[in-house]
């Protein structure tokens, strides 16, 4: 069945509600290469119980539900279904344990043409269940199967598509790499995405990868991280905004490097894995607030 426009856009998602504590912001930060060197101590207040810090991407998993994908009334062809870009604000920093609600909707539902998919464009805000809210999000995924519904081209709908963040044109100010441990993708399903792409061999293969794929928002988690490291003194705090477009899988074993240019409180980064010429992750930018 084709997505119905514009039923989808009035889609009920359930009302996402979630407790957390330490052992959850400590196996985010696993899965997002905090623990690679427990030495560091701008890396180890991340995984430690002990003056635990969490890291602002965190918001980007909670209340995550991916059941929604298969419901067989929105059309969509799951194993076709890919993370684009990720967009987060963050209206203060997130607490080491607590309990929020998460309230999400189809924003647009753009048709690229029959033969170059969808994208479906997604709000969520985070909020305690007092009603503070701590996180907005505005996530893209590209439906690489189901374009051709009759839907509005990118620039005709209802909402407008960020543009990608130029870089600057000369060297990077700083640059971080990391070498993605083959057991990532498995550390980071547990923060809840268990799409079965990033485990299951034979489903990676029917989605077109030669092997299991590193999740697009644990790439995003290390990129983050990059920028805490380069720009405030790895103090999450900081941090009022962060996004980038996902352009290219990353696999377990990859060398990943991030680039970055700092100008005042804004950054700029892209993502890489040299080995195979891959620009992984394209238009990043940052927003941080005073220190």
């Amino acid at each position: 069945m084709p997505i119905r426009y514009p039923d989808i856009l009035d889609y009920a998602f359930p009302e996402g509600r979630q407790s957390y504590g330490s052992r959850d912001c400590i196996l985010y930060a696993l899965g997002t290469g905090f623990g690679r060197d427990p030495l560091d101590p701008d890396l180890l207040r991340h995984v430690y119980e002990k003056d635990l810090r969490v890291s602002p991407s965190f918001a980007s998993v909670l209340g995550e539900n991916t059941d929604w994908s298969s419901d067989p009334r929105l059309g969509l062809t799951t194993s076709g279904l890919l993370h684009g870009e990720e967009h987060l604000v963050l209206h203060r920093p997130l607490p080491v344990s607590g309990e929020v609600r998460c309230h999400t909707r189809f924003s647009e539902v753009f048709d690229l043409g029959a033969e170059r998919g969808a994208l479906l464009v997604m709000d969520r805000r985070i909020e305690t269940t007092a009603g503070e809210v701590l996180a907005e999000l505005r996530r893209i995924e590209f439906a690489r199967a189901d374009g051709g519904f009759g839907g509005p081209a990118p620039g005709r709908g209802r909402v407008d598509l960020a543009a990608l963040a130029a870089m600057p044109e000369r060297e990077p100010d700083r640059q971080f790499v990391f070498d993605i441990d083959p057991a990532t993708p498995l550390i980071y399903r547990l923060s809840g995405d268990l799409v079965a792409i990033h485990v299951d061999p034979e489903a990676a293969r029917q989605a077109g990868f030669d092997r299991p794929i590193l999740h697009g928002l644990s790439t995003f988690g290390f990129c983050c991280q990059a920028v805490l490291l380069a720009a405030a003194n790895g103090d999450g705090a900081r941090l009022a905004r962060i996004g980038a477009r996902f352009t290219a899988p990353v696999y377990g074993g990859d060398r990943l490097v991030v680039s970055l240019w700092t100008e005042g409180g804004h950054v700029r980064f892209q993502a890489d894995v040299p080995a195979r010429q891959a620009k992984v992750i394209r238009g990043g930018y940052a927003a941080l607030r005073e220190g």
